[in-house]
């Protein structure tokens, strides 16, 4: 968010009168701040409205953090809670000395903890918490004493952050960086806070709000996967096709400086786990030779996973990266600098996520990390692999063209099912299948990390996740099956699901019957299976009948004494 997108308080609450939200996702956020509130809260809902997310915002008594975190209520209050936000300001605690903020920091510290501890395992419960701004320095008469303060908070910090990273439902609201963003002496409002005990700027307001719609985005919206671009005025200044390899605007320039800088962002949206892909009007060619000869240039032409360069509309071209990367068109985003093409996507090609992109390159990467499209706060192994992943994945559908028929092609790709319970390693991986599967997705269950570190402390549960290598290489752990007991006779299928990635090579089929086969061995009778219908997964609908399920009412039942081993000619399949 820059400056001129401000939004003013009045404004905020004109929005807020209206119930039309672009999706149905409600939830609760309980907040603990030592400040009023108010404006702060129509702000974050104002932010969360326009990400679809309809929110009830509950606060507690001014200026009550510590006492609440040690309330016999508080606990039952979370239990009612999707989101926790814990907001400490230690500026506003005016009669600061160095002892004082030790014991504040302590108390901080020790509150923390305690609230984590106890909501750990509660279910669909996340917590944000503010981490503590830099001090002003005229709150000290000595420069030591002001440096030294200023190293305790730093600390303090960093030990949010390590925190962070032990417990998986802790998010860090950086709060340092917003204040850097609009200036210590811009970021609070003094005559305000005296009046009412609200602190901060408007410019300030919008800043925390946004980027805590960021984070609670999130935590319940999967990310996109993909990221196409276009090239002329979008990775470079210039046309390709008029100017040359040598002519377009990139680095050397205070303009061509600009568009350098894009990429270099975009590189780092690669390492993140970001799909990119090209979709451009020029000759391909000449973009190979551009992306070769020019010095200046930060991409290759083989981080692109995918490339449409041709003269075709591009909302055509746009299915056919959707079909070669093997990924539903709403887990695109399209980023082109021209009106006119960004309109026709979103008319003829409406489940594509379009951003709008400004005038000036300078904003480029404002506009995509304001977009929240690939929020990230979780970076799991397959994420930094993903590249990898996708290259491997074309070199199978280029196979699979010179094949006669799809037995075939499965028989000639020598794959490799490597199937492991649930574990401390494959964790976050099966955390993020369960947030971001949608195709083959039977149950629809979503799980965060506490929903799920329960789910497997139970005795009666089977989890089990898969990896897939064929003679291309490792997809990673792309598919995943979990089971729990019913009662003495019954187990149930809580949650089955495979990445698109993976989809055709029959995976789903063979992870059943492994499944089927440790339910025997616990003396299970029958195992009930369960399909949600989504608009994304009816392709599926017929699994369990296919797999010899008897429909029963809204479930399917299978009889365990009539498992027979499957034929398997496509995969080895080895226990890890």
């Amino acid at each position: 968010m820059k400056y001129s997108n401000l939004i003013p308080y009045h404004k905020i609450l004109e929005n807020l009168d209206t119930n039309n939200f672009k999706n149905k996702k409600k939830i609760t956020i309980y907040n603990l701040y030592n400040f009023n509130p108010l404006v702060l809260n129509k702000y974050l809902q104002y932010f969360l409205k326009q990400k679809g997310i309809k929110s009830e915002i509950l606060s507690s008594e001014f200026d009550q953090i510590d006492q609440e975190l040690i309330s016999p209520n508080f606990n039952f209050k979370c239990s009612k809670s999707n989101i926790l936000i814990i907001g400490s300001d230690i500026n506003l605690k005016l009669s600061f000395n160095e002892s004082k903020i030790d014991f504040y920091l302590k108390n901080l510290k020790n509150n923390l903890n305690q609230c984590l501890k106890k909501n750990n395992n509660s279910k669909n419960f996340q917590i944000i918490f503010w981490n503590c701004i830099t001090l002003k320095s005229d709150f000290f008469n000595t420069r030591d004493k002001f440096y030294l303060s200023r190293k305790k908070i730093n600390n303090f910090n960093e030990y949010l952050h390590k925190l962070s990273k032990k417990y998986k439902n802790l998010q860090v609201l950086d709060i340092n960086k917003i204040s850097n963003l609009v200036g210590i002496e811009n970021f609070y409002d003094q005559k305000n806070y005296y009046i009412s005990k609200i602190p901060y700027s408007e410019q300030s307001h919008n800043y925390i709000t946004f980027e805590l719609s960021q984070i609670i985005n999130s935590i319940f919206t999967p990310n996109k996967k993909c990221l196409v671009l276009d090239l002329d005025n979008t990775l470079w200044g210039g046309i390709l096709s008029e100017d040359g390899t040598e002519g377009i605007d990139l680095g050397i320039t205070y303009i061509g400086e600009k568009y350098k800088n894009f990429q270099r962002y975009i590189k780092f949206l690669l390492k993140r786990g970001v799909i990119l892909a090209i979709c451009s009007k020029n000759d391909i060619k000449e973009v190979k030779e551009s992306f070769k000869q020019n010095s200046e240039m930060v991409l290759k032409f083989e981080d692109f996973s995918s490339v449409k360069i041709n003269w075709d509309l591009k909302y055509i071209n746009i299915n056919k990266i959707a079909k070669e990367l093997n990924i539903g068109k709403d887990s695109i985003v399209f980023f082109d600098d021209l009106d006119f093409e960004r309109e026709q996507m979103k008319k003829f090609n409406p489940s594509v996520n379009v951003i709008e992109v400004p005038k000036d390159p300078e904003y480029f990467i404002q506009a995509i990390e304001n977009s929240g499209f690939f929020h990230q706060y979780t970076l799991t192994n397959e994420d930094k692999r993903k590249k990898y992943q996708y290259e491997i994945l074309k070199k199978a559908h280029d196979f699979k063209s010179s094949m006669k028929n799809i037995d075939e092609f499965l028989i000639n790709l020598s794959m490799k099912l490597e199937i492991s319970n649930i574990n401390k390693f494959n964790f976050d991986r099966s955390v993020q299948l369960t947030k971001k599967t949608n195709q083959f997705n039977l149950t629809t269950k979503r799980y965060n990390n506490s929903e799920l570190e329960s789910f497997l402390k139970s005795n009666d549960q089977i989890s089990l996740v898969a990896r897939l290598k064929d003679k291309f290489g490792d997809h990673g752990i792309t598919a995943l099956v979990m089971a729990k007991r019913k009662n003495k006779k019954i187990w149930t299928i809580d949650t089955f699901l495979l990445s698109c990635r993976i989809l055709g090579r029959k995976v789903e089929n063979i992870l059943l019957y492994e499944l089927l086969k440790k339910l025997k061995q616990k003396k299970a009778n029958f195992i009930e299976g369960i399909y949600i219908k989504t608009n994304k997964n009816q392709q599926y609908k017929d699994f369990f009948v296919n797999n010899s399920f008897i429909k029963k009412n809204n479930h399917y039942l299978f009889n365990l004494s009539n498992l027979k081993k499957v034929k398997n000619n496509f995969f080895k399949v080895k226990y890890e």
